[in-house]
C-alpha cells in the first residue's frame, strides 16, 4: 500500500507461531478442542501434510497471519508454514522461474499476479474456493480476481481510503453536522472558515504530501476520489488503462472540483500554513491539528488510526471522541464509492491440502481468524463476524461491504511505475509547490506515460 515504510526480510524461519519476524509454521500437532474446530471439518484431517506460504507480511501482521493459518493447522493436523518478506516482489518471479515457487503466494498488486499468471505456473482457483469468493465478496472483487474471464486469485485483505476525518468533540462544540452530499461537504467548508476569520492559523482542512522517497501519494488519492465521485466507474477505468488520456476533459473536470478546496488559502492548509505548505507538510502529521483545534478535516486512509495510537495512546478513536471518519461523500447521498485495494492468493500447486488451504483463504473461517488476530486490518469478505472488529475497523468493513458500493483499486497503483509511482506523484507536488494549474499537472502527467502502452 503507497505511503507505508516497507522493511525489507526475505529469512525463512520454521518455528512455533507468533515469532517476531512474522514467519513460522502451524505444525498442527497441537489439535485445538472439538468445539472450536467445529468449522474446520470441512476441510477434513490433513495429518502430516504440508503448505508453504508466502506473503508481503513481516513483524505485526506476519504474526497475525501465523496466528490466523495456526487455526487450520491445529483444527486439520496440517503443516503451515509462513515465510514473510518486503521484497517478494522481486524474489517471487526469480522463484518461480527456479521450480522453488511456493505452494500459495499472497500479492498486494495485481499486476503481479497477471504476470504470475503469464508463466503458465499458476494453478486453477479450485471449486469450493471459488464458490465462496462467489458467495462472499461483491461483484466488483470478483472482477479484480479474474484475468480474461478466468478466475484467477482470491480476495484476502483490503483496505479502504476514501474517508474524512474530523473531531467529533470539536463538531459538537460548534454544532457542525457530518455531511452526506458533496455539496453539503462545500457548505460546511465555507462554514468553518466563515466561524474562523479572525484565526489565519484556523482552517477547515489540513492536508500533506510530503513523505520522503514517496511523496505526493495522499495528492492522488484525492484526485482519484474525485473522478469517481464526479464522473462514473467506467471512466475511472478507462482513465486507469489509459483507454481515455490522462487529461481527459472529464478527468480536468473533477479535478477542479477539488481545487475549489485544495487552491482556496481560505480553506487550507490549517496548522500548517498557506497553500504551498501542503507540498512541504509532512502526511504523517497532517491529522495533528484535528486534536490540536487548528484544522477540523482530512483527507486521508482509515489506516491513519496507527498515527493517531502512535503519537498519542490516551487519543480516543470514536463517534464521540477526538477524531474519527466519514466516508467521502458524493454527489448524492444515495452513491457510495470507495477507493482501496487489496491482497490476493494465487497457488503454485494443486494438491489436496493446498486446495482445502485455498478453500480456507476464501472462508469466513480465515476473515475471522485473521480479524482476531490483529487489529488494524479488515477484508471484503461478507462471512466475516463483525464482533471481530474493533469500531473504526468496522466502519472500514461497512463502507467496503455495504450494498451499491462502487469500489474500485487505488488507480496510482494500477498505472505504470512511471506514472503511478513516479510523475503522478511529482505532479501533485508540484501542484501546490509551483502553483502548477490542474491542467498543467494533468497534461504533464500524460506526457510521461510510456509510449509502449500508450
Amino acid at each position: 500500500m503507497k505511503g507505508l515504510a516497507l522493511v525489507v526480510s526475505s529469512a525463512t524461519l520454521f518455528g512455533m507461531a507468533g515469532c517476531g519476524s512474522g514467519n513460522g509454521s502451524g505444525d498442527g500437532s497441537k489439535k485445538a478442542d472439538s468445539a472450536s474446530c467445529t468449522a474446520y471439518k470441512k476441510y477434513g484431517d490433513l495429518s502430516g501434510k504440508k503448505i508453504s506460504t508466502y506473503t508481503p507480511w513481516i513483524d505485526q501482521e506476519g504474526d497475525a497471519t501465523v496466528k490466523a493459518f495456526n487455526e487450520f493447522a491445529n483444527c486439520t493436523g496440517a503443516k503451515v508454514a509462513h515465510e514473510g518478506s518486503r521484497d517478494m516482489a522481486a524474489q517471487l518471479p526469480v522463484r518461480v522461474k527456479a521450480g522453488s515457487a511456493p505452494d500459495v503466494a499472497i500479492m498486494p498488486q495485481l499486476g503481479m499476479i497477471k504476470n504470475m499468471v503469464a508463466t503458465g505456473k499458476v494453478k486453477d482457483v479450485p471449486a469450493k474456493a471459488a464458490a465462496n469468493v462467489k458467495k462472499y465478496y461483491s461483484k466488483d472483487w470478483q472482477d479484480y480476481s479474474t484475468l480474461d474471464g478466468k478466475l484467477v486469485s482470491i480476495p484476502v485483505d483490503a483496505n479502504a481510503k476514501s474517508f474524512i476525518w474530523y473531531s467529533p468533540k470539536a463538531f459538537k462544540e460548534k454544532g457542525y453536522k457530518v455531511p452526506t452530499t458533496w455539496d453539503e461537504m462545500m457548505d460546511l467548508t465555507k462554514k468553518i472558515a466563515d466561524d474562523n476569520k479572525g484565526d489565519t492559523s484556523v482552517k477547515p482542512w489540513s492536508v500533506g504530501l510530503e513523505g520522503g522517497a514517496d511523496s505526493g501519494w495522499p495528492g492522488t488519492d484525492w484526485l482519484e476520489d474525485a473522478v469517481l465521485r464526479f464522473t462514473d466507474a467506467d471512466t475511472y477505468n478507462k482513465w486507469v488503462g489509459h483507454t481515455i488520456p490522462f487529461n481527459d476533459p472529464k478527468i480536468l473536470a473533477a479535478f477542479k472540483e477539488i481545487g475549489k478546496i485544495l487552491k482556496d488559502p481560505a480553506y487550507v492548509n490549517g496548522g500548517f500554513g498557506d497553500i504551498q505548505s501542503i507540498a512541504s507538510t509532512a502526511w504523517q502529521d497532517a491529522g495533528t491539528p484535528l486534536v490540536d483545534g487548528k484544522g477540523y478535516l482530512m483527507h486521508m486512509a482509515l489506516f491513519y488510526q496507527s498515527n493517531y495510537q502512535t503519537a498519542n495512546p490516551d487519543i480516543k478513536i470514536a463517534k464521540d471522541g477526538d477524531v474519527w471518519a466519514f466516508p467521502m461523500p458524493s454527489k448524492d447521498a444515495q452513491h457510495k464509492s470507495m477507493i482501496g485495494g487489496g491482497d490476493f492468493a494465487i497457488a503454485f500447486s494443486d494438491k489436496p491440502e493446498v486446495q482445502k488451504f485455498e478453500e480456507f483463504l476464501s472462508s469466513p473461517e480465515y476473515a475471522n481468524a485473521r480479524a482476531k488476530a490483529m487489529t488494524g486490518w479488515i477484508t471484503a469478505n461478507t462471512g466475516l463476524d463483525e464482533k471481530n472488529l474493533k469500531p473504526i475497523d468496522k466502519l472500514a468493513y461497512e463502507s467496503l461491504t455495504a450494498e451499491g458500493t462502487t469500489f474500485r483499486f487505488d488507480a496510482s497503483d494500477m498505472m505504470p511505475a512511471e506514472v503511478g509511482t513516479g510523475s503522478f506523484w511529482k505532479q501533485m507536488i508540484a501542484y501546490f509547490a509551483q502553483n502548477k494549474s490542474e491542467q498543467q499537472v494533468l497534461d504533464a502527467v500524460e506526457e510521461s506515460w510510456p509510449s509502449d502502452v500508450k
